[in-house]
């Protein structure tokens, strides 16, 4: 359901904005985008504007409000292109974990998926200020969780089909999707350790670990089942 409303909104975003074309206008998007990424270092995802953007750039506000009729659109965009590179990378771990580790057991290849790929996510963090402060605040809007919720679901698609191969997949349910739920649980750890320490720590990572194999474990056993009177 998530991803055909996330797929309904993104041919709605593609009609209302419009894709830069010639070189020029591309060249001063990138500049767009590079200094807003400075300014939100600078004062913060509340103070940033795009009339002070366009001022520091040095072009019409117009010409922002051509591609990105809000803030919060640029901001989406921004986060969104740190989000693609993030999804890459945790795809990148999962591969290294199976291809190096072909004998393991069901629960080893476990740990080692869940703690690489949560050790991928604080580095990456920890390595890009503006990824940490613009992914782990937002999303700004619905539409912009809907488009954050097709980045994570290819890192989803991607971890079940190494699940597959190892024969445990079918204890990770597809709706909802359990992966994907799984990920912002650690996002929002790590959330708790950006806003408290400005980075995230080795114990945010253990907290982090700590709650995907809680979860994980549950999923397996079928445990903590609520009950839920439809009456």
């Amino acid at each position: 359901m998530i991803k055909a409303q996330a797929t309904s909104v993104l041919k709605k975003i593609r009609k209302k904005t419009a894709q830069p074309k010639q070189e020029r206008t591309q060249k001063r998007m990138q500049m767009v985008i590079q200094t807003t990424q400075e300014l939100l270092l600078a004062v913060g995802i509340e103070r940033i504007s795009i009339p002070e953007i366009a001022n520091a750039v040095g072009i019409p506000r117009t010409s922002i409000y051509q591609f990105f009729p809000t803030k919060y659109d640029l901001l989406r965009h921004i986060a969104l292109m740190h989000l693609n590179v993030l999804v890459t990378r945790i795809g990148h771990a999962a591969v290294a974990v199976l291809s190096e580790h072909p004998k393991a057991s069901i629960d080893e290849y476990g740990q080692k998926l869940s703690a690489s790929m949560i050790q991928t996510t604080a580095h990456f963090f920890n390595e890009s200020e503006v990824a940490s402060l613009i992914i782990l605040s937002g999303p700004f809007t619905r539409q912009a969780y809907l488009e954050y919720q097709v980045e994570l679901k290819k890192v989803s698609v991607g971890v079940r089909k190494a699940l597959e191969m190892i024969k445990v997949d079918h204890y990770v349910p597809q709706q909802p999707d359990s992966l994907t739920i799984l990920m912002e649980l650690v996002f929002t750890c790590m959330k708790h350790g950006y806003y408290n320490e400005n980075y995230i720590s080795e114990k945010i990572i253990q907290e982090s670990y700590r709650i995907a194999m809680s979860y994980l474990a549950a999923l397996k056993d079928n445990a903590y089942l609520l009950a839920v009177d439809e009456g």
